[in-house]
C-alpha cells in the first residue's frame, strides 16, 4: 500500500482518531529553524500567499496538504491527513458501522459553536490577548483564540457524485475549469458553514479542522481524476485542459509559493529564503502534484491489457525443446497492491501460483504480469490449454486460452570475411607464427561449432574482394561438406604481399553472397576478420548501405593500427559487436579462438556458461565444474590452447554418469557436444603423454630456425613440466537463459567513460536477483572488478572509466538462480578502445586502382603543395628548405 490511506475521520476507531489528534499536537511542539512550529507555519503560509479563485486553487492546496501530512508523519508514520465528509453534520457523523460519532466532542476536535475546547485548545491562547500573535505580531505565538459558529444540521452541500460529474458533459478541454469552479464554490460553502475563524480567508488555518475540510476538497479532486475511462486526468500534460499553459499569479505554470522562495504578501518566510536547500520550484503540472494521494473512496480496478480480451496467449512458432514464457498483462489502477492467484492446464505451467502487483506510490497505474511457462516438444507439434486468474481484492476472474505451435531450431547463414592484405604476414605474438598462421588456427573453430543446418561461406579481401567458398549448409559435425569447404577456404587464405585493406569491398562481397539465400535461413550474419585500418576503397562507410545482416568483427591489433571506429559503428548498428585483441601477445591465438567461438554464440543466440583458464599437470587431473539449468537444452564444451590435442577430456553428468559426446579434435581445440541436463557437471582433464610428445616434437621443429629458438623451446617445456599443459575451457549452451551485453561510447577519446549495460532473462522473463559484475582489463594489463547495479528488472549497468589509451577487455559475469531455483553462471566478453584520434574521421582512402582519365599526377600534386605558403612555413619551422624539396621533386619527375 502507498503509505497510510486518508479516510473519513468519523470512520476511524477511537484509537486512530486519538493518534491523529496527538500528531496535530506534536506538530505544535516541533519547529522550523526560525522558531515557528510546524502547526503555526501553516497559518503563516496561508497568510503569505493567495490561491483562491484561480486555476492553482486545487493543486496548490494539494501540495499544502501533502506537506503538512509529511510533517505529521514525522511523529507518527501511520497517521494520514484524514477528511471530514462535508455532506454530514460533524456533530452526528456516520461512523460507517450503523452508528454516529460527535467530532465536536471535547475529547476530539472541540465544540462547533464557541471557542475550541478539549485537547486542541492547546493550539490557541484561551482568548487572552497578551502573548498572542495578534499582540506580538510574531507567527510563532498562538492566536488569541479559535472560534467556530456552525449552523444547525448538515451543511447542505451537493453529493460527491454531483460535484465530480458536474463538468462531464463539456468538451474535455473545458472540463477542468468548470469542475474546479464547482468544487471551489462548495468549498467556500463548507468554510461558511463552520463559521468563526475558519470562515475567514486569512485566519482559517488557525483551526485544525480546516485540514479535515481541505483533505475532503482534495479527495473530491482525486476522485474526479480517478474516474474510470478518464485516464487523461492523471496526465500532467492533459489534466488542466485548455488552462494547462496559463501563466501569472494563481496560474497552472506559476511556481508554487512560498516553497519557491517567494510570497505574494510580505517577505519570504523561513525556511524558504535566500539560497536555502529547502527551496523547491515546481508548478501545478509537476507529477508529485498531479498524482492523487490515497483516499478510501478511490476506485480499485484491474483490467486485461494483453492479449486483448477474447484472444489467446500465443506461443507462436516457438523453438523446439527450448523453454519459453508468455505473460498475461493486467493493468491495476488504485492505491493498493492486488494479488492474483493463477492456474493453467498442462502441459503449460505458471511461474508463480500467486503474484502481487508492484507497490504504488499513491493512486497510480501499475502492471501485473502472470507468466505462463512452456517447454515445447518436437518441431511440428502443438498444444493448447486455459489460464485462469482470480484477483483476491476485487473478485475479478480472467479466463484466457493458451495455444502453442513449435518449429525447428532457427538456422543462421554466415559469411566469413577474411583479411589477406600484406600486413597479415607480420609476426604475431606467438612464437614462429604470422598473423595469417594465427587466423588459420583460430577461424576453423567457428566452422566446427555450426549446427548441421546452419550455412557457411567465405570471402577474402585485400585491395579487392573475392568469394573463396559459397554459402553452403554446414552438414554433419564430422565430415559435413559445407564445413570442409569453408575450412579449406580458411586454411587456403594466403597473404597478398602487395594487398591493401578494403574492408568495404569485403562487406559488399559478403552481402552479395548472402542475398540469394537470405530467405532460406532464419538469420544471416557477417563475420569480419582484419588486422589493419582501411587503406583502399571501398570503405566501410561506402559499403554500409549494402549490409543487411548482423555484423560481427574481430580485430587483431591495437586501436591505432585498426582505427576501428567505422567497423565498431556498423557492428553495433546491426546488432553485432567488435572484439579487439590489443597489442600482440602470446595469447593472440587463444583470444581469437575465444572471439570466434563467442561471435558464433552471438550469431546463434547461444549462451556462454563459463570460461576458466588453468593448467593440467602431467600425470595428474584437473576437474572443472560447471552448471547447466533446465533452460539449457544443449552444451558445447570447448577446450582451447596450442596443445589442446594433448588433453583428454571426460564429461561427468549431474547423475554421475559419463557422457558420450560428439567430439571434434583439431590441433588447437577440442569440441564436445552433449544434451543438456540440469545440475552440476564436471569436465575431468588429463594429459595424453603420446600426444604431448608429438606436440613437443613439432614445437622443436617450428622453433629450430628462430634466433634463440632452443632457449625458447626449453623454457616452454620446463613450464609444462612445472605447471602443466595450459588450457581454456569454455562451455556454451543452447539456452533460454540469456545474458545480453552492450557497450556504448559517447566519445572514443581517452578519459571518456564507456557505458556497460547487461540484460538477463530466462525464457524471456527478466531476472533481477542475480549478481552481475565486470572484470575490466586495461591496456597495460591492470584489472578492476566492477559490480553492475540494477536499473530495472533484469537490466544492470555501470560506467567504465578510461584513464589510458588502448584496448579494454570487459568480461561480464552473472550468477544466481533461474526461474526454477537452479543455480547458473553466464559470461560474455567485450572490448572497446579509446585513442588520441578516436573521434576523428577515418583517414583519407585513395583507390589505388587505375581509372581512365582520373589518374593521380603525383608530381603536380607535390609541386602544388610546395607553392602553398602554409606548407612552406611548416617546412621552414622544421628546418627544411622548401625550395630544395621542390628541386628534388622536379628532378625526380623529369
Amino acid at each position: 500500500m502507498a503509505g497510510p490511506v486518508r479516510r473519513n475521520i468519523a470512520h476511524l476507531t477511537p484509537a486512530e482518531r486519538q493518534a491523529f489528534i496527538d500528531a496535530l499536537l506534536q506538530a505544535d511542539l516541533h519547529a522550523f529553524p526560525g522558531g515557528v512550529s510546524y502547526w503555526d507555519k501553516q497559518d503563516e503560509i496561508h497568510q503569505s500567499t493567495h490561491n483562491h479563485g484561480g486555476n492553482s486553487f486545487l493543486p496548490w492546496h494539494r501540495e499544502l496538504c501533502n506537506r503538512f501530512e509529511a510533517l505529521l508523519q514525522q511523529s507518527n508514520p501511520d497517521v494520514a491527513l484524514h477528511y471530514w465528509d462535508w455532506t454530514q453534520d460533524p456533530r452526528a457523523a456516520s461512523d460507517g458501522q450503523g452508528g454516529t460519532v460527535d467530532l465536536s466532542s471535547s475529547t476530539l476536535f472541540g465544540t462547533m459553536n464557541g471557542m475550541v475546547d478539549g485537547p486542541l485548545a492547546a493550539l490557541h491562547n484561551g482568548g487572552v490577548l497578551a502573548g498572542s500573535r495578534e499582540q506580538t505580531g510574531n507567527p510563532a505565538d498562538p492566536p488569541q483564540s479559535v472560534q467556530r459558529n456552525a449552523g444547525a444540521g448538515a451543511p447542505g452541500i451537493s453529493s460527491d457524485a454531483s460535484i465530480i460529474g458536474s463538468a462531464d458533459a463539456l468538451p474535455r478541454a473545458q472540463q477542468w475549469e468548470a469542475f474546479r469552479n464547482e468544487l471551489e464554490g462548495w468549498h467556500g460553502s463548507a468554510h461558511g458553514y463552520v463559521g468563526g475563524d475558519i470562515g475567514g480567508q486569512h485566519q482559517a488555518f488557525e483551526d485544525p479542522f480546516v485540514f479535515l475540510l481541505h483533505s475532503n476538497v482534495d479527495r473530491l479532486f482525486a476522485m474526479w481524476q480517478a474516474q474510470p475511462g478518464q485516464e487523461w486526468r492523471l496526465d500532467p500534460d492533459q489534466v488542466y485542459g485548455d488552462q494547462s499553459g496559463t501563466t501569472g499569479q494563481g496560474s497552472i505554470l506559476d511556481p508554487m509559493q512560498p516553497w519557491n522562495g517567494t510570497v505574494q504578501f510580505g517577505s519570504p518566510i523561513d525556511p524558504w529564503v535566500g539560497a536555502s536547500p529547502s527551496i523547491e520550484s515546481k508548478n501545478c503540472r509537476h507529477p508529485s502534484v498531479v498524482r492523487p494521494p490515497c483516499y478510501d473512496t478511490l476506485p480499485l480496478t484491474v483490467e486485461q491489457v494483453s492479449p486483448a480480451v477474447g484472444d489467446p496467449i500465443r506461443f507462436l512458432d516457438v523453438i523446439e525443446h527450448l523453454p519459453t514464457a508468455r505473460a498475461l498483462r493486467l493493468r491495476v489502477r488504485g492505491c493498493t497492491e492486488v494479488t492474483a492467484t493463477a492456474s493453467v492446464t498442462a502441459p503449460f505451467t505458471v511461474l508463480s501460483a500467486s503474484v502481487t502487483s508492484p507497490h504504488p506510490a499513491g493512486f497510480e497505474t501499475t502492471e501485473l504480469l502472470v507468466w505462463v511457462l512452456y517447454t515445447p516438444g518436437a518441431a511440428g507439434s502443438s498444444d493448447s490449454g486455459t489460464l485462469t486468474v482470480t484477483i483476491t481484492e476485487t473478485g475479478d476472474v480472467f479466463t484466457v486460452p493458451v495455444t502453442a505451435t513449435v518449429v525447428a531450431n532457427p538456422t543462421v547463414a554466415t559469411s566469413l570475411v577474411l583479411d589477406r592484405s600484406g600486413s597479415m604476414s607480420a609476426t604475431s605474438g606467438l612464437l614462429g607464427k604470422t598473423r595469417m598462421d594465427v587466423l588459420h588456427d583460430s577461424a576453423p573453430l567457428f566452422v566446427a561449432l555450426l549446427d548441421d543446418n546452419d550455412a557457411i561461406g567465405v570471402v577474402r579481401f585485400d585491395t579487392d574482394a573475392a568469394e573463396a567458398a559459397p554459402v553452403t549448409d554446414a552438414g554433419p559435425m564430422i565430415g559435413g561438406a559445407g564445413r570442409l569447404a569453408a575450412s579449406t577456404a580458411v586454411t587456403g587464405t594466403l597473404t597478398n604481399p602487395n594487398g591493401l585493406t578494403a574492408i568495404g569491398d569485403g562487406l559488399e562481397s559478403a552481402a552479395a553472397q548472402l542475398a540469394p539465400i537470405a530467405m532460406d535461413y532464419d538469420h544471416i550474419a557477417t563475420v569480419v576478420f582484419t588486422d589493419g585500418h582501411e587503406t583502399a576503397d571501398k570503405t566501410i562507410a561506402a559499403a554500409a548501405s549494402s549490409v543487411h545482416s548482423r555484423v560481427f568483427a574481430i580485430g587483431l591489433g591495437t586501436a591505432d593500427q585498426l582505427n576501428p571506429g567505422a567497423l565498431s559503428d556498423i557492428a553495433n548498428g546491426t546488432g553485432g559487436y567488435l572484439l579487439l585483441t590489443g597489442n600482440p601477445g602470446a595469447d593472440d591465438q587463444l583470444l581469437l579462438q575465444k572471439y570466434f567461438a563467442q561471435v558464433l554464440a552471438g550469431a546463434t543466440n547461444a549462451a556462454i556458461v563459463v570460461d576458466p583458464d588453468g593448467f593440467v599437470p602431467v600425470g595428474g587431473k584437473v576437474v572443472v565444474p560447471f552448471l547447466l539449468t533446465a533452460a539449457d537444452i544443449r552444451a558445447d564444451v570447448l577446450v582451447l590452447g596450442e596443445a589442446a590435442r594433448a588433453l583428454r577430456v571426460e564429461l561427468i553428468a549431474p547423475d554421475g554418469s559419463t557422457a558420450s559426446p560428439v567430439e571434434v579434435v583439431d590441433e588447437a581445440y577440442r569440441v564436445l557436444r552433449v544434451a543438456g541436463q540440469a545440475g552440476e557437471w564436471q569436465a575431468v582433464m588429463s594429459v595424453d603423454d603420446r600426444q604431448l610428445d608429438n606436440w613437443i616434437t613439432e614445437l622443436r621443429k617450428r622453433l629450430a630456425d628462430r634466433k634463440r629458438g632452443g632457449q625458447l623451446f626449453e623454457r616452454i617445456v620446463m613450464g609444462i613440466k612445472a605447471n602443466g599443459v595450459p588450457f581454456t575451457l569454455s562451455v556454451q549452451a543452447r539456452s533460454a537463459l540469456r545474458l545480453g551485453v552492450a557497450l556504448s561510447q559517447g566519445s572514443r577519446l581517452p578519459g571518456a567513460p564507456a557505458k556497460l549495460t547487461a540484460t538477463l532473462t530466462d525464457s524471456g522473463i527478466p531476472l533481477s536477483s542475480a549478481a552481475v559484475s565486470a572484470v575490466v582489463t586495461g591496456p597495460s594489463g591492470g584489472q578492476a572488478v566492477m559490480p553492475l547495479s540494477g536499473q530495472e528488472p533484469g537490466v544492470f549497468a555501470v560506467s567504465i572509466p578510461t584513464a589510458e589509451s588502448g584496448v579494454y577487455r570487459v568480461l561480464v559475469r552473472a550468477s544466481g538462480a533461474d526461474l526454477r531455483g537452479t543455480g547458473f553462471t553466464r559470461e560474455e566478453l567485450r572490448t572497446f578502445a579509446v585513442w588520441a584520434r578516436g573521434d576523428e574521421a577515418p583517414p583519407l582512402v585513395i583507390d589505388p586502382r587505375p581509372r581512365p582519365g582520373h589518374d593521380l599526377d603525383g608530381c603536380a600534386f607535390l609541386l602544388c603543395l610546395l607553392e602553398n605558403d602554409g606548407v612552406r612555413r611548416l617546412l621552414e619551422r622544421n628546418k627544411i628548405d622548401p625550395d630544395r624539396v621542390a628541386a628534388c621533386v622536379k628532378s625526380a619527375c623529369r
